[in-house]
C-alpha cells in the first residue's frame, strides 16, 4: 500500500496510528505501508531511478526557495532587464507556472507568453534554460523537478514503469482536491491494471489553485478516467458543532463551481452560536481576542493550546501579537520564518549538504560562516575559471586553483584548515558511521571548521547591540545545539523505503525531511495559542477558533476583488470555509474599522452576510442585526465620546476582573532593526526619520524602500527569526 498525504506532519501521525492499529489487532506483517507526501514518494523513486537521466547522480539534493532565489539572482545579473523588479518577478512567476504544469523548456511554445507580458519568449526561455542548466550541473532538484523528472522517467522507460506498477496493490490519496495536473498524471502512471485507488477530497476546500491545484480533477477528470468509480459523500462531520457547520454551509453554498453537500454534526450538538464582533479598529479587534482568551482560561474553560487565531495574511498578526504580549498570553506563530530558515541553521545544513553533494550554493554559505576573506571579486574569478575548468563545483575550484584566483595568504590559510576538517569528516561519513558516532563527528567538524566559534561571536555581537534596547535574545548557539539534538533524535529512528521495508535513518533522510518541511511540520505540542494564516490551518482543528480581519480587500483580498473574476472570489470563499471548519467547539469571527493606509475606510467583508449570522456584537451587551451595523456605516471618530465609551464597555464586558486596559506605545525603530514585509520579505532598517518613516534595505530584487511606521503590511522581526 501507498498512502499519499499533504504534509510530513500528517504522514508521521498516520504512520503512528497505523502501527498502533496493527499492533493492537495482533497483525504480524513483514512490511509497512509507505505513507508519504507526493514529493517524498517521488524522492524515493528518484533515488533509485534518476541515473536513467544522463548526468544526474542518486545523491542529488533539494534546492529550497532561498537556493532558487540565489540562482535567479545570478542569472538576472547578466541580463539587461535583470535589474527591473517587475521583470524578474514576472519571469520567475511564469517559470514556476510552467513547471507546475509539467512543461520542460523544450515543451514551451511562443504562444505560452501572454500578449500583455513585460518579457518576450526569448527572455523567458533564456531564464528557464539557464535555471534548469544550473540545477543540472549542481546535481540539484527543485520541488517541481521531483515530480517532473519522476513523470519523465515513468513515461519514457516501460521497464521501470512496469516494475513500479507491480510494487503496489493499493494507492490511497488524501486531500485530492489539491492535486495538480502533474500529480494526477503521476497517479495514473503508477496504477497497474489491477491496482486499487481510493481518494479522499473536498472540492469545497480547494485553496491552492495558485500552485496549480484544480478541483476539476476530482469533480470531472476522476469520474471520466475511472468509469467504475464509486463515490461516497462524507457529510457526517465529527469535528464541529452544528452552529459552526450551519455558518460554513451557508457560506459555501454561494459558490456555483461545486458539488452539493451540507455537513451535519455527527454528535447532534447544536452548540453555541457563532459570534461576530465588529471592532472599531484593528487594535480593538486584537483586544477583544486577547481578553476573550484571558477570560476563558481564567475561568478554567480552556487551556492556551485550545485556541487558534486565523487570518488571511501574515501582516495581520501584528496588533494581535501586541495584545497577547500585554496580557502575558503565550503564543506561537506558524507560517512565518521557520526554524530551518534561520541563517545559522541554513549555515549548519550547508556544512552537511556538501558532504553529500558539494553544490555551489551550500559552499558559498560555508565561505561566509565564518568568513574566509573571500569577496565578490574573488568569487567572480572563481566562476570564470569554473566555466573553463573540468572541475564542476566551487569546492574543487577553490581547492585546486588558488593561485589563479589570486587568493591572499590569509584566505589560503583559512581554506587549508577548512579542507583538512572537511576531508576528515567526509571520510568518516563515507565509512558509514551512524548514530552517536556520526553526531560526535559532526560536533568535531563544526568545531574544527570554526562554525561553533562563529555562531558564538554572532551571539556576542547581538548581545552588544541589545544592551541599548529592551529586546530579548534567542541564542544562535542554542539554535545550533537544538539543530544537532533534532538530528540526533532523527537518526535514532527508522524510515520506510519504497518496498515497505524499514532501515535506520541516515543523514540523507534527515536532509530530505528538512527540505520538505511545511509550516505545519514545525508545530510542537506546547501550551500556547496558535497564530496562522488560513492556508497553514488546513487539516488542523482546535476547540476555539478566532477568524480575524473579515474586511473587503483583506478577506477576500484585494487581488481577488480587483481582478473582477468570479473564480478568484470563489477561491477566497473556499479559504474562509476552511478557516471556519477548523473550530470544534466555539467559533469567533471579527472585522475591524478605521482608515487604511490609502485613506479609505475599512468595511466588513461581503462574506459576512453570506454566513446568515443571527446577531452582531458591537462592544456592548446589546445585539444588533447585521444590516444595522454592516454596509455603509463607518466607524466612530477615535476622538468621539461614543468611541471612548465603547472602549470602556468592551473592556468591562469581555475581560471581567481586568479593570484597566494595558498601555502600549507605537512601535519604535532604530537603525539596525530587522523587519519583515508581506510583499518585500525581510530587510534591515538603515535610516529613521522624524516624519514617522523608516528606510529599509530589502533583498534583491526589491532593494531600498521608504515605509510609514504603523502600516500593517510590515512588522519588526523578533530576535532569532
Amino acid at each position: 500500500m501507498v498512502a499519499i498525504t499533504f504534509t510530513n506532519k500528517v504522514a508521521k501521525e498516520m504512520q503512528e496510528r497505523v502501527k498502533g492499529l496493527l499492533d493492537e489487532a495482533g497483525y504480524l506483517v513483514s512490511g509497512h505501508p509507505l505513507i508519504s507526501t507526493f514529493h517524498g514518494f517521488c524522492y524515493r523513486f528518484l533515488r533509485k531511478e534518476i541515473t536513467e537521466l544522463k548526468g544526474y547522480t542518486s545523491n542529488f539534493q533539494i534546492a529550497d526557495s532561498d537556493d532558487q532565489n540565489a540562482i535567479y539572482k545570478q542569472i538576472f545579473s547578466h541580463m539587461l532587464k535583470g535589474q527591473s523588479k517587475d521583470f524578474t518577478k514576472a519571469v520567475i512567476s511564469k517559470v514556476s507556472s510552467l513547471k507546475t504544469d509539467g512543461l520542460f523548456p523544450n515543451d514551451v511554445k511562443p504562444a505560452t507568453v501572454p500578449l500583455e507580458a513585460i518579457y518576450n519568449y526569448e527572455e523567458l526561455m533564456k531564464v528557464y534554460r539557464d535555471y534548469q542548466s544550473y540545477l543540472y550541473k549542481q546535481n540539484l532538484l527543485d520541488f517541481d523537478d521531483l515530480l517532473m523528472l519522476t513523470m519523465k522517467i515513468m513515461k519514457q522507460n516501460p521497464t521501470i514503469r512496469e516494475n513500479w506498477r507491480k510494487k503496489y496493490d493499493i494507492f490511497l490519496i488524501d486531500e485530492f482536491q489539491d492535486t495538480n495536473i502533474v500529480q494526477y498524471e503521476l497517479v495514473k502512471l503508477f496504477l497497474g491494471k489491477d491496482t486499487m485507488l481510493t481518494v479522499v477530497g473536498d472540492p469545497d476546500q480547494t485553496i491552492y489553485t495558485w500552485r496549480g491545484a484544480q478541483n476539476s480533477i476530482i469533480k470531472d477528470s476522476l469520474p471520466k478516467d475511472f468509469k467504475n468509480l464509486e463515490t461516497v459523500v462524507l457529510d457526517d462531520n465529527y469535528r464541529s458543532t452544528q452552529s459552526i457547520l450551519d455558518a460554513a454551509n451557508s457560506l459555501i453554498n454561494h459558490n456555483s463551481d461545486r458539488l452539493p453537500k451540507d455537513l451535519k454534526a455527527n454528535s447532534g450538538d447544536k452548540g453555541l452560536p457563532v459570534e461576530y464582533y465588529k471592532a472599531t479598529d484593528g487594535d480593538f479587534e486584537a483586544l477583544r481576542i486577547a481578553t476573550s482568551i484571558n477570560k476563558l482560561v481564567r475561568n478554567k474553560e480552556a487551556e492556551y493550546d485550545d485556541f487558534a487565531i486565523i487570518y488571511r495574511s501574515n501582516y495581520l498578526s501584528n496588533p494581535i501579537e501586541k495584545k497577547l504580549t500585554q496580557y502575558k498570553i503565550p503564543y506561537e506563530i506558524y507560517g512565518g520564518l521557520k526554524f530551518y530558515e534561520r541563517s545559522e541553521i541554513k549555515d549548519a545544513l550547508s556544512y552537511l549538504r556538501i558532504l553529500v553533494n558539494p553544490d555551489d550554493i551550500s559552499f558559498q554559505r560555508v565561505l561566509k560562516a565564518p568568513s574566509k576573506g573571500i569577496g565578490l571579486v574573488t568569487l567572480n574569478k572563481a566562476f570564470s575559471i569554473q566555466d573553463l575548468s573540468e572541475d564542476s563545483n566551487l569546492l574543487d575550484i577553490f581547492r585546486n586553483n588558488q593561485d589563479e584566483i589570486n587568493l591572499t595568504a590569509k584566505s589560503k590559510t583559512f581554506l587549508a584548515s577548512f579542507y583538512e576538517s572537511y576531508d576528515l569528516m567526509r571520510n568518516k561519513y563515507n565509512s558509514s558511521c551512524q548514530g552517536d558516532e556520526l553526531i560526535t563527528a559532526i560536533r568535531e567538524y563544526f568545531n574544527a571548521v570554526g562554525f561553533f566559534s562563529y555562531v558564538k561571536k554572532e551571539d556576542e555581537k547581538l548581545a552588544e547591540k541589545q544592551s541599548f534596547t529592551a529586546s530579548t535574545s534567542v541564542s544562535k548557539v542554542d539554535n545550533v545545539n537544538e539543530f544537532i539534538r533534532s538530528l540526533s533524535s532523527f537518526l535514532e529512528g527508522e524510515v520506510t523505503d519504497d518496498d515497505g521495508e524499514t532501515h535506520e535513518a541516515t543523514l540523507e533522510d534527515y536532509l530530505l525531511e528538512v527540505a520538505l518541511q511545511s509550516d505545519q511540520d514545525t508545530m510542537k505540542d506546547s501550551k500556547k495559542v496558535s497564530l496562522m494564516t488560513g492556508h497553514v490551518s488546513k487539516g488542523l482543528e482546535f476547540p476555539y477558533v478566532f477568524v480575524t480581519g473579515l474586511n473587503e480587500n483583506v478577506f477576500p483580498n484585494s487581488h481577488a476583488v480587483m481582478s473582477g473574476k468570479k473564480a478568484n472570489i470563489e477561491e477566497e470563499r473556499r479559504l474562509l470555509y476552511v478557516c471556519l471548519t477548523r473550530a470544534k467547539k466555539r467559533l469567533f469571527i471579527s472585522s475591524f474599522g478605521g482608515k487604511s493606509f490609502f485613506g479609505t475606510y475599512y468595511v466588513p467583508s461581503r462574506f459576512l452576510k453570506e454566513l446568515s449570522l443571527a446577531s452582531v456584537s458591537n462592544g456592548s451587551q446589546a445585539d444588533y442585526s447585521y444590516n444595522e451595523l454592516v454596509g455603509s456605516n463607518r466607524p466612530s471618530s477615535p476622538n468621539s465620546s461614543l468611541f471612548n465609551d465603547a472602549k470602556r464597555r468592551i473592556h468591562t464586558l469581555v475581560s471581567g476582573s481586568v479593570t484597566q486596559r494595558p498601555t502600549g506605545t507605537e512601535e519604535s525603530y532604530v537603525v539596525g532593526d530587522r523587519v519583515i514585509h508581506t510583499s518585500f520579505g525581510k530587510g534591515e532598517v538603515i535610516e529613521v526619520t522624524a516624519d514617522h518613516k523608516i528606510t529599509v534595505k530589502f533583498k534583491e530584487p526589491f532593494g531600498v524602500k521608504r515605509l510609514m511606521i504603523g502600516f500593517k503590511a510590515f512588522r519588526k522581526m523578533k530576535e532569532g527569526e
